[in-house]
């Protein structure tokens, strides 16, 4: 533990002259960037704080760089102060999203959508908010692709689904139902690429939510999700076993990302490779256990490979982050860097309230 938090930390100095960004508008940064399994993480919150907001929940990431989120109080729940923006290259700024609702996923348009467990809305690029009226139910809406397909949950008699929409003004959607076997038609849909590859999450047998993928058809009905296999975990707490799993976001390369929870309530991010089946996991370096509990929750990844997600400090506060891959040796070179390669091994949100997301 301590010898991967002085790598991690002796990095983070080398290269911080070039990795801090300067001050920017509607952005707080917390602490420095920090490098850790071969990944830069920037940790920051939304500014300035107001009400009750002490932190933030970035819940997704756009293959332009931009993340979308809301801030959030002492107990990581939503204030509804919603934004989007590239806190590396760019500012923060505010969404009009109206009072209750939660800003969840965004593209490289910057269009945003998100919902409130009642009514599921999209919110153009410097338009104004419209509630989805397909499917007829629509409670949230979690992910948006650059091709304008938004994925989500409605509600049917007493099933709350997934959905697949089109576009915003399409009629016609296709129904994700539970994986075969499964009693409950939970299902949150939660991610869909440019391919049409759907990630999210559904509510099992066992009482506890697993993640699943789904292929979009070419023409709109229904279809069954596909039911992952959880992760075999490395339990970072000693006796620490797994409880259950969230698919949060999923690139264009069919690398999907999440996190797990363990028998201790922390929670710890993962990439999950649909391609081959296999999970790393990773936790943002400033994670730190407040009573016993640790949380990193990675919500985005975009086809850069960049991540996005939020953490809780040693108070239990909730953070933001954003972190991209570290440079090639080569790269680091050409920038005029001598930083010798360390090898660290990195530990590894939505609230699990199931059967709702995030």
């Amino acid at each position: 533990m301590t010898s991967r938090l002085h790598c991690a930390q002796t990095l983070a100095l080398l290269v911080a002259p070039l990795l801090t960004a300067p001050c920017r508008a509607g952005i707080t940064y917390v602490g420095v960037p920090s490098t850790s399994g071969g990944y830069t993480f920037t940790n920051f919150d939304f500014a300035p704080l107001t009400g009750t907001a002490t932190g933030s929940n970035v819940n997704g990431i756009s293959n332009s760089g931009q993340v979308t989120g809301t801030t959030v109080d002492v107990n990581g729940m939503p204030t509804f102060t919603n934004f989007s923006g590239n806190p590396l290259t760019g500012t923060l700024t505010q969404l009009n999203t109206g009072a209750g609702q939660t800003a969840f996923g965004i593209n490289s348009a910057g269009n945003v959508v998100g919902g409130n467990g009642t009514n599921a809305f999209f919110l153009p690029n410097g338009g104004s908010l419209q509630i989805l009226m397909t499917p007829a139910g629509a409670i949230n809406a979690f992910g948006i692709n650059d091709n304008g397909n938004i994925v989500g949950q409605f509600t049917s008699g007493n099933n709350t689904p997934g959905f697949i929409l089109n576009s915003i003004s399409s009629n016609t959607f296709t129904t994700i139902n539970q994986p075969t076997g499964i009693t409950s038609d939970v299902i949150n849909a939660q991610g869909i690429n440019n391919h049409g590859l759907v990630v999210g999450f559904y509510f099992g047998n066992d009482g506890q939510v697993h993640g699943f993928t789904a292929i979009a058809p070419t023409t709109p009905g229904t279809i069954t999700a596909t039911a992952v296999t959880d992760p075999t975990i490395k339990p970072v707490e000693p006796g620490a076993t797994f409880v259950f799993s969230q698919i949060l976001g999923v690139n264009d390369q069919g690398i999907a990302v999440g996190y797990y929870g363990d028998s201790t309530l922390s929670q710890h991010g993962y990439f999950y490779n649909t391609n081959t089946g296999t999970y790393t996991f990773l936790d943002d370096p400033a994670a730190m256990f407040h009573n016993g509990v640790e949380i990193t929750q990675i919500t985005g990844i975009n086809n850069a490979g960049d991540i996005a997600g939020f953490y809780t400090d040693a108070n239990g506060t909730f953070h933001s982050f954003i972190a991209v891959p570290v440079p090639e040796p080569s790269s680091m070179a050409l920038l005029g860097i001598g930083v010798t390669s360390v090898a660290v091994w990195a530990r590894r949100r939505r609230k699990t309230t199931a059967p709702s997301h995030r």
